[in-house]
């Protein structure tokens, strides 16, 4: 039996022991169970003895353990509360200490206070007579006391000048309802005075929208726009100059254009690539949302429309144009549609000379190509223009160089005047050039293209064009492309004439500069003895020297149809040498049939005395 008063080791003993005893009676009733022998039962009664100090034992454990669980609970409320009472205390302690803190952190609220400085009060109180406290307190006070009655008549007079901002506000605020009331009035007043004004041809609110925009141009733009406008106003050409544009684009413009945007990611390798060009190409070739339109009249119901717009990047201007024809013109019926003559660039190339519009005439296009990654012969797109030297001028835009980058005004109104007149002129001679081409092709000659000549039985048989490539095919153009005749930009055709069995067949040249710059032709001839060319046959190296040098006396009225005077001349000399040579029945009178070592033919024609002569 476990003993309360005995010791856990001695208690854990006793039952250890208990615990062996009873399994060596199990063991001890196997082997005489197995051997059958009948005291068995002997052992089976010390088992069940075992079993019941076991129990008894266990009951004994439970209460005791019971009695020590109750003394530890008794012990561990005592142990809660002194923790309490000990956190109480603590915190008691940190309050004190915080209020303790404060005292020592007390400040008066007139130490916060911007008060009025010590001087003038002591100045107050010698002026009163008041002698000054030596108490600091008592000082202070009489301070406060004075702070406030100061305080006090300050608000007295903010409230007087309050009220007074306050009438001004109001009637403020009457005038700002007058004045807004007043522009439906005058626009009343105005939209009465429209019909008025039309029927003066005035437009004064078209040109006051027009001075308006012109605040938003950039400066070369504006160059052009005003010496435009100061040239018409002078001298009364017929200008209509306009500027045209988003307005509120040009307001929110910044003048540094920003380049941290960032080019699109596509997923493929090449779409890529073509998308990072796409995106340097239109942040390189952006153009000012406004641009300035000039309208340039030509000749009987036909306008020039020349549009100037502005690249950001690059800092240059470009041009474009566009021919417009009235219904009533005598031009819309003199010319056919689908001729190449009258795009822009042919319009425009060749104004001045080696001036054709294509090369960037900023330097620093190469560097700006190779910042947006752009391949090396980037160009100018021609949907918005070509940079000619000449508009550069007209913009006032003398070189750019970094150190100089202002405009010569005196540059920009000297270029107006050339500038006009050019253009008169190139759209005039595009006109009647166009003219004379539909008439070539269907084998006539016009009217205005005669020349002072006899009877011509030359005729002319066809006129085509012929692409440069081709060239190479006729033989007797073979010395002038190897000396460099032949640009690529003049536009070349063949011309055959025709007498009997004479055929005379050429290449006519026509430079851009035309008719500033004349046609060049070149000869070949076919008769019933040959072929011959002008470096063979001195006779028709004369008709080239005719067609080609000896032009005076065909643009001596005037060098729109050109083209045509040099087709008929080219009749005439047909006819003088197929009947000075006997190809054909003589029916002209030449003064001296052959002159010369070379037995040179007359292809001068006197029409005075109707016969043909050498040329002196």
């Amino acid at each position: 039996i476990i003993d309360p008063s005995s010791t856990d080791m001695d208690a854990t003993n006793i039952y250890k022991q208990t615990c062996h005893q009873l399994s060596d009676s199990i063991i001890k009733l196997k082997s005489l169970q197995s051997a059958g022998d009948k005291s068995a039962e002997n052992v089976i009664v010390d088992c069940m003895q075992y079993f019941a100090q076991l129990k008894k034992y266990n009951c004994k454990a439970q209460s005791q353990c019971k009695r020590v669980r109750d003394s530890t609970q008794v012990l561990r409320k005592k142990l809660d509360s002194t923790d309490l009472m000990l956190k109480n205390l603590q915190f008691e302690e940190i309050y004190l200490q915080r209020e303790i803190q404060k005292c020592f952190n007390f400040k008066s609220v007139n130490e916060e206070l911007d008060l009025i400085p010590d001087g003038d009060f002591q100045n107050y109180l010698k002026a009163k007579d008041i002698t000054i406290p030596t108490d600091k307190h008592e000082y202070t006070v009489k301070r406060l006391d004075w702070e406030l009655e100061q305080r006090k008549i300050l608000k007295t007079n903010l409230e007087s000048w309050q009220q007074k901002r306050d009438e001004l506000i109001s009637d403020i605020a009457k005038l700002k309802d007058y004045l807004s009331s007043l522009p439906p009035q005058l626009n009343e007043l105005l939209n009465s005075t429209t019909v008025v004004m039309d029927s003066l041809g005035l437009k004064i609110a078209h040109r006051k929208q027009q001075s308006e925009l012109a605040a938003w141009l950039p400066p070369q733009l504006y160059n052009i726009y005003s010496q435009t406008m100061g040239y018409n106003q002078c001298h009364n050409f017929g200008l209509i100059v306009n500027i045209n544009g988003d307005e509120e684009k040009a307001k929110n413009l910044s003048e540094a254009v920003s380049d941290d945007e960032a080019a699109p990611e596509p997923d493929e390798k090449q779409s890529k690539r073509r998308s990072v060009v796409d995106h340097g190409k239109k942040k390189l070739f952006k153009t000012h949302p406004l641009l300035v339109e000039v309208v340039v009249p030509c000749d009987q119901g036909v306008h020039a429309k020349v549009h100037f717009s502005y690249l950001l990047k690059l800092r240059v201007v470009t041009v474009s144009i566009s021919l417009m024809i009235s219904t009533s013109s005598p031009w819309r019926d003199k010319f056919s549609v689908g001729t190449d003559y009258m795009s822009s660039k042919e319009l425009l190339c060749g104004l001045s000379p080696g001036d054709h519009g294509d090369e960037c005439p900023n330097p620093e296009i190469s560097k700006l190509i190779n910042k947006y990654g752009l391949p090396s012969k980037t160009k100018i797109p021609h949907s918005i223009g070509r940079p000619f030297g000449w508009a550069q001028h007209l913009a006032g835009i003398k070189g750019f160089d970094p150190d100089q980058n202002h405009l010569d005004v005196a540059l920009s109104a000297a270029s107006v005047e050339p500038f006009v007149l050019s253009i008169k002129s190139r759209c005039l001679a595009r006109l009647s050039l166009k003219y004379q081409y539909r008439n070539l092709t269907s084998g006539s000659i016009v009217k205005e293209g005669a020349i002072p000549q006899p009877t011509i039985l030359t005729e002319l048989s066809s006129w085509r064009e012929v692409p440069h490539d081709t060239l190479t095919t006729y033989p007797f153009l073979a010395r002038a492309i190897t000396s460099g005749l032949f640009s690529d930009k003049d536009s070349t055709y063949e011309v055959e004439v025709k007498r009997g069995k004479t055929t005379c067949r050429g290449v006519v040249a026509i430079p851009l500069e035309y008719p500033t710059v004349p046609p060049l032709t070149l000869l070949q001839i076919t008769t019933t003895e040959g072929t011959s060319t002008a470096l063979d046959n001195e006779n028709l190296a004369a008709v080239e020297l005719e067609l080609n040098v000896h032009l005076a006396e065909l643009t001596s009225a005037g060098p729109e149809y050109l083209l045509s005077k040099i087709i008929n001349k080219l009749c005439m000399c047909v006819d003088v040498y197929v009947e000075g040579l006997g190809f054909e029945p003589q029916i002209k009178f030449f003064m001296e049939k052959f002159r010369g070592p070379g037995n040179t033919l007359p292809f001068v024609y006197n029409a005075e005395r109707q016969y043909f002569e050498h040329r002196l």
